[in-house]
């Protein structure tokens, strides 16, 4: 599944015409036909029922939607925040990461890096990793923080730093009162934890799966500052990484880690395999070699 093949369903979900989408798109009847059946055949499910008539979306094909479009908007938005770079006459390295790695390195960071090399500037976003992959992928970056479902037959990559998920609460949950949770705990508790445009909801999804619970979601965000308050407010359980809950919590909110020690987050900073690195590139790989040893 890539920026195409969700470009492609878009047209067909809201044309409901195979060779509508196809003159709009500039492709043939053919070919937007294969792009479906090869989605619903990654996704297992059917998208369109097929009529004389035209089609008519599934179910399936409205959440699909609703997500294709926040993923296609992403896309958008880091073309835009990286072609205003081409106009500055300083050299500009563009570097996406998954969220909250810059709160997690911290503003000393990107000072420190420009007191080093005051010749380069960084134009840093932040994205949910679908997006980044193929920007990657395509050289529209030059460098990424990624979680460690990085390929490893497309990318080269560094270990960058690593921190554990835990949960957060209002002081009287009952799950306060435990010192460490075991993901049983949760069971049929209303949760709040990261949206599915990120790689942590489907390693949480088979987490509780493995617990043999089934979890309550109430709210998927990309705010981790919402999650949080959330739990402050008694609403939910909050699941994300301890040192955003430490950032966000009062003395309303109550921290618990998880007996399981794997339930962690490891970062690595990934580049394209066989792709030669500009010279600030690899003067920001050496950067974060020499801060990491420092300060980690």
């Amino acid at each position: 599944m890539n920026e195409r093949n969700l470009i492609c369903f878009t047209k067909v979900y809201l044309l409901g015409n195979i060779h509508r989408a196809a003159k709009e798109l500039y492709l043939s009847a053919q070919a937007v036909s294969k792009i479906i059946n090869r989605l619903e055949e990654e996704l297992g499910e059917k998208l369109f029922i097929r009529t004389k008539n035209g089609l008519y979306p599934t179910p399936f094909a409205d959440r699909l939607k609703e997500r294709a479009d926040i993923i296609l908007l992403q896309y958008a938005k880091i073309r835009d925040d990286f072609s205003e770079s081409s106009l500055q006459e300083i050299p500009v390295l563009r570097i996406a990461s998954t969220y909250a790695v810059l709160k997690y390195l911290s503003l000393d960071f990107i000072k420190e890096f420009y007191e080093q090399y005051p010749e380069i500037r960084l134009n840093f976003v932040e994205y949910p990793e679908y997006p980044i992959y193929e920007m990657l992928k395509k050289g529209q970056l030059d460098l990424a923080f990624l979680p460690e479902t990085t390929d490893m037959n497309e990318f080269d990559f560094m270990f960058c730093f690593s921190h554990k998920y835990c949960a957060v609460m209002n002081i009287s949950h009952p799950l306060a009162k435990k010192e460490v949770l075991e993901y049983k705990d949760l069971n049929q508790i209303p949760i709040a934890l990261k949206g599915r445009e990120y790689a942590t909801f489907p390693a949480n999804i088979i987490r509780f799966a493995k617990g043999g619970l089934t979890p309550d979601i109430q709210l998927e965000t990309s705010d981790d500052s919402l999650i949080v308050d959330a739990a402050k407010k008694n609403w939910c359980v909050g699941l994300t990484a301890d040192y955003l809950a430490m950032e966000y919590a009062d003395s309303q909110t109550a921290i618990r880690p998880f007996t399981d020690e794997s339930f962690a987050r490891n970062i690595f900073l990934a580049w394209r395999k066989e792709h030669k690195l500009t010279l600030y590139a690899q003067r920001f790989i050496e950067f974060m070699k020499e801060w990491k040893e420092k300060n980690m």
